[in-house]
């Protein structure tokens, strides 16, 4: 996950190690993102889902899930990375 969130530069090695469990490493990734984002619930197969939305329509253009909500924000991040980069 590290090495992914590095690529997408939303974490740096300057940043140290990404804590995967730690909320705060995950909004802190989330922030850098530079979009709107939603906790939008636990999914029926009981992930955590997060929604990132566009700066400009508020449209929902990518949806991250995990295990824990932090992965789900990460996850997330790096979904609407891709997206928002086109």
């Amino acid at each position: 996950m590290e090495q992914r969130l590095i690529d997408a530069r939303l974490w740096s090695l300057g940043d140290g190690h990404l804590n995967e469990q730690d909320c705060q490493d995950a909004w802190q990734v989330l922030s850098r993102l530079g979009a709107p984002y939603r906790f939008s619930g636990k999914s029926c197969d009981g992930l955590f889902e997060y929604l990132i939305l566009h700066p400009d329509t508020g449209d929902v253009v990518a949806a991250g899930r995990g295990e824990s909500t932090s992965l789900a924000m990460l996850e997330a991040a790096l979904a609407g990375s891709k997206v928002l980069s086109q």
